[in-house]
């Protein structure tokens, strides 16, 4: 089978769609004179301009009808549906392609994760159930961790962030949102405080356009600095000159996994079982495993115990910890 047009669909949401890249990149490969194009929603369009890999990108905003018909135009040989429910499966019967291949969502396994959290189940990783959609289509991965590639442009505007905010040592970018409010870790002031008190060091706070919390995290100092109102592919640029970056389980995770950058990842509700884990070599996990985590799949589930235990133990102490730690340790190679 000789693919020559191929559509992969993920619709939603941020940290799902980096998650597709490998896929991309390993078609790609195999495929190298084959056009892949990508189906997803307007918000993450932006960032596929920092992966050559993909052609062409059709997004829709609210109503589907413009892109049926936009994607029907194109006469697709290949579907490669990563999303997996009742919009994409009606969107791919509307292109009608020839080949339509798909995940194993492991929907079961993540229930029981979430319902018997005492078994300590594993889901897999999400990228890596991503990559067996391939396995009838006869393509091997190339990477289990996606990749970003800035374009000069992008790369340039987050070199001169850093440079008018006036950064000169370390900077930690520090990202306290998450598209559930439960997933907030909800000490990252007392964080950026201790940060701070090294001279040498600077904290970068990345807003999303939901979250609520203040800019600056509620701190009068020149050396935190907010990343606001800005689209992904900005957010890429600054979060690519990071030292490393502090994250809840969010997309902006899975972002600063794909620009390389270390991560320091804080779960509560969530858990790494659930396939969401950060990819690199060098990031590092906290997750207490308490007995009630994961309480929901996503983390949109209200907190029903006295105190939220998954947070309680986890300090800015021991965060700042484990930063140093990452920072002052020598790489590993990065993975393949």
């Amino acid at each position: 089978m000789k693919l020559k047009k191929v559509l992969i669909i993920r619709l939603n949401a941020m940290g799902d769609v980096i998650l597709t890249l490998p896929v991309v990149m390993a078609v790609k490969n195999s495929y190298p004179d084959a056009v892949v194009d990508f189906a997803t929603r307007k918000a993450y369009a932006p960032l596929f301009d920092q992966f050559p890999a993909v052609d062409t990108v059709f997004a829709f905003d609210t109503s589907m009808r413009e892109l049926i018909k936009a994607l029907r135009a194109q006469k697709y040989d290949t579907v490669i549906d990563l999303q997996k429910n009742p919009r994409s499966i009606i969107l791919t019967a509307s292109i009608n392609p020839k080949n339509v291949v798909s995940y194993p969502k492991r929907r079961f396994t993540r229930e029981l994760i979430v319902r018997q959290s005492m078994l300590r189940l594993d889901a897999g990783h999400t990228v890596d159930a991503y990559l067996k959609a391939l396995k009838r289509l006869k393509i091997s991965p190339v990477s289990r961790r996606p990749r970003v590639e800035l374009q000069p442009e992008i790369a340039k505007f987050g070199e001169e962030f850093i440079k008018n905010a006036g950064f000169t040592g370390k900077i930690i970018g520090l990202c306290p949102g998450s598209k559930h409010e439960e997933k907030k870790w909800p000490r990252y002031q007392e964080l950026a405080e201790l940060l701070i008190k090294d001279s040498n060091t600077g904290a970068i706070v990345f807003n999303g356009p939901a979250d609520e919390f203040d800019p600056n995290l509620n701190i009068a100092s020149d050396r935190v600095v907010a990343a606001q109102k800005l689209g992904i592919e900005k957010i890429a640029g600054i979060m690519s000159r990071c030292d490393l970056v502090v994250t809840n389980d969010s997309g902006l995770m899975h972002l600063a996994v794909a620009l390389s950058v270390p991560v320091v990842a804080i779960f509560g509700p969530t858990h790494p079982s659930l396939g969401f884990s950060p990819l690199g070599d060098w990031d590092k996990i906290i997750c207490d495993n308490v007995k009630c985590s994961p309480c929901s799949l996503h983390g949109e589930k209200k907190c029903k115990m006295p105190r939220k235990y998954c947070f309680e133990n986890i300090t800015p102490a021991r965060i700042k910890n484990e930063i140093d730690k990452l920072l002052y340790a020598k790489h590993p190679s990065p993975i393949l």
